[in-house]
């Protein structure tokens, strides 16, 4: 059941990139800049919420805030289908995030201390491999459905599904008792959390395609977001019980995989875009043959997230992670030098999308094993849920960076040129800091 969240939230996540350019033509005036902005407040919304919401559950249930998640999620789910322009769309698609974000961290901290210690590196990984399984599906089901019934089908889908796991949830969880609450919530670290996220995503997006990179404007919003972030950590570092408890990145292994995943996530999300963008504009491929062209990545990394989990139980996790970090290297390389003018799937985008699908399998479910490993059972659904802040952070900043270069026209080789480039050299960053020395978990601290 938690990983069937992490299917649902993880559907909705990728299946609007196969249906981007339906969902602009339906609304007159829309560019696909605005549409992306739906896509870039998902991501938002979700590592917005993300530690609100893990915290929540680790105070007042965890299975509450995952059922409160589900219902969230259907309603969002309803509002997105029924939404009459791109803005009330998007807007309902950060409701949906706060839904998502509600899932994911209470959906693992359910479960993860039913396992035994040894066990829990699997357990992670059958949890994580959901994601992929979930985006694996989303190309296919999404051209099925854009191909018949439409797009607004393709969001009002998961209102059932949500409904329905709600009320299993609520007949088969059990509700594990939340530890004693001494201080206040931290909603402060909250509102400057979000705050700075989404003018940073806004400088970058609008700066890029609207006002300029040097601005007023862009630069005002830039002193906003850094500002906010400012006061996020201040507060962070006085509030007895902070969003962010900076007491758990002192272990090396957490922040240093904290860091890794923050440098993976900035292609992880965002790269699914690029090549739908590129199989549609430049290659003429229809939505159908985009759809199930790029099923062949997330199969890959669910396959390789099963067998790679369950491998680094008995062999160096963060070896692993290593080696699927440069894998994904090798892959955006690949088609660097490869990409080309006449469509030839299987020797310029196949490799490239499986391979990247393979590295991710291999290193992001376990950097969040290496961080678990770190830190005792009452502190797993803060340490997912920062995590997958980051790297839905990492996602939305991914995305409005390849928005910012739509002002080129998407018939053009540069486009995709500098949108590769970008996210080969955020993947080489995030290699290089898979090479900071860990150590061993400090058992004495936990």
């Amino acid at each position: 059941m938690a990983s069937l969240g992490t299917v649902l939230v993880g559907f909705n996540s990728t299946a609007t990139n196969i249906a981007l350019d339906s969902i602009r033509q339906s609304f007159v005036g829309a560019t696909a800049a605005d549409v992306g902005w739906g896509i870039a407040g998902y991501m938002i919304g979700t590592a917005a919420f993300l530690p609100l919401a893990g915290r929540l559950a680790d105070r007042i249930g965890r299975k509450l805030i995952f059922q409160s998640g589900l219902l969230l999620f259907a309603v969002s789910a309803v509002l997105s289908a029924v939404a009459p322009t791109v803005w009330t769309l998007n807007l309902a698609r950060v409701l949906q995030a706060i839904g998502g974000a509600a899932i994911l961290p209470a959906s693992l901290s359910l479960v993860l201390p039913l396992f035994p210690e040894s066990r829990r590196t699997s357990a992670v990984g059958m949890w994580s491999a959901a994601g992929p399984l979930a985006a694996g599906i989303a190309p296919g089901l999404s051209a099925l459905l854009l191909g018949t019934v439409g797009w607004r089908f393709l969001y009002f889908v998961s209102a059932p599904l949500a409904v329905l796991m709600f009320v299993v949830a609520w007949r088969l969880l059990t509700e594990l008792p939340p530890p004693e609450v001494k201080h206040r919530l931290d909603v402060t670290g909250a509102t400057a959390g979000t705050i700075g996220l989404a003018a940073l995503v806004t400088a970058i997006m609008q700066g890029g395609r609207v006002w300029g990179w040097t601005s007023p404007v862009t630069l005002v919003v830039v002193a906003v977001g850094a500002g906010a972030f400012a006061w996020f950590v201040a507060n962070s570092l006085r509030h007895p019980e902070p969003l962010l408890n900076l007491h758990l990145l002192r272990g090396r292994g957490v922040w240093v995989t904290q860091l890794a995943n923050f440098l993976v996530g900035i292609s992880s999300q965002s790269i699914w875009l690029i090549w739908p963008l590129f199989m549609f504009n430049f290659w003429g491929y229809s939505e159908f043959q985009v759809g199930f062209g790029v099923t062949v990545g997330p199969i890959v990394a669910g396959a390789s997230t099963v067998f790679f989990s369950r491998l680094g139980e008995r062999w160096n996790a963060i070896a692993l992670c290593r080696t699927g970090a440069a894998i994904q290297v090798i892959a955006i390389g690949w088609q660097v030098v490869r990409l080309g003018t006449e469509a030839d799937y299987f020797r310029e985008m196949a490799p490239t999308i499986a391979l990247f699908g393979l590295g991710w399998g291999m290193c992001v479910p376990l950097l969040n094993s290496v961080a678990l490993a770190w830190v005792d059972d009452s502190y797993f659904g803060e340490i997912s849920g920062l995590f997958n802040t980051l790297r839905y952070a990492a996602s939305a900043i991914g995305i409005a960076g390849l928005f910012a270069l739509l002002k080129e026209e998407a018939g053009s080789i540069t486009y995709y040129q500098r949108g590769l480039a970008f996210f080969l050299v955020s993947a080489i960053v995030a290699f290089v800091s898979l090479w900071i020395p860990i150590g061993r978990p400090d058992r004495s601290r936990r």
